[in-house]
């Protein structure tokens, strides 16, 4: 099977749009059903919906060795997004988005087509959807099975940008606090009131999302070393989840606008979260004085 073409039909559904969620897709080959399989999320878009049935089905046809796909969906928009035809504005179906296309690279081709919601392998795959959720619903809670679809599909969504000098990885320093580089993270208007008061820390614990870094890489070799060390033992931005946590000076605060110094995220990268850093060994030798 390996390197063969395979079609592809997906759905995803939500009641309450956000709300209780399910996906599901039918991978078929040879004009013959190889893989029918839904999931079930606890609180999503249908449109979120739709790309985590077209996510656990590339997911699913990769693993099974198919080389050239053909993707169906009723959805519109997804479509032409993962098609490069719209732009994925919604910051929540950016992440989806881009994981989609990173496992869409993993393919010899890959080929989107839209077709209505009465086609009929659309229609089973949105009964599949259906099944699903009355099934949760019966449940009430959903235990391990709900566990395991959310591991998968989880979702932050960005409170900022950063404005930054480095253009690329490569321009950034190994260490944000090795330069003196100052840059800049423009917070989002609608988390204004979260930054009250925040001009009077002197030091800032900024959380980004290294979103153009490798994201399967699971071992690396650290600058300067010659041995070969799991990503979690070292600091490299490649990791399955390259969240960066990053210790700079708060230099000035305008609106919603921090100047800071040392940051080495480059520019436009995601800003997950901002805290105020405390020296706990300072704070504990206060206390013993």
């Amino acid at each position: 099977m390996k390197g063969e073409s395979a079609v592809i039909y997906t759905d995803g559904a939500s009641r309450g749009n956000p709300g209780n969620s399910a996906w599901a897709y039918i991978i078929m080959h040879n004009g013959i059903i190889e893989t029918e399989n839904s999931g079930y999320h606890t609180y999503a878009t249908n449109n979120q919906a739709e790309y985590y049935a077209v996510i656990n089905a590339l997911s699913d046809a990769e693993q099974q060795g198919f080389g050239n796909i053909l993707l169906y969906s009723d959805s519109q928009l997804i479509i032409r997004q993962l098609r490069g035809e719209y732009k994925v504005r919604d910051r929540c179906l950016r992440e989806l988005y881009m994981k989609a296309v990173a496992i869409v690279k993993k393919f010899d081709s890959v080929s989107f087509e839209n077709v209505p919601r009465s086609h009929t392998h659309i229609s089973i795959a949105d009964r599949m959807c259906n099944e699903t959720l009355d099934r949760m619903q019966k449940k009430g809670t959903t235990s391990a099975e709900e566990e395991h679809v959310s591991r998968e599909e989880f979702t932050l969504r960005p409170v900022g940008r950063v404005k930054s000098s480095y253009a690329t990885p490569a321009d950034a320093p190994r260490q944000g606090r090795l330069s003196d580089q100052v840059s800049e993270i423009h917070i989002f208007p609608e988390y204004r009131d979260a930054l009250y008061t925040v001009e009077k820390c002197n030091q800032l614990v900024v959380l980004c999302w290294f979103d153009r870094a490798e994201r399967t890489l699971l071992r690396a070799t650290p600058p300067g070393q010659t041995t070969e060390r799991g990503v979690f033992s070292i600091r490299s931005p490649a990791r399955p989840n390259p969240i960066a946590l990053e210790l700079v000076d708060l230099i000035q605060v305008k609106g919603t606008v921090l100047t800071v110094r040392g940051l080495d995220a480059i520019d436009n990268t995601p800003v997950l979260d901002i805290k105020p850093f405390i020296d706990l060994d300072r704070v504990q030798q206060t206390k013993k004085a």
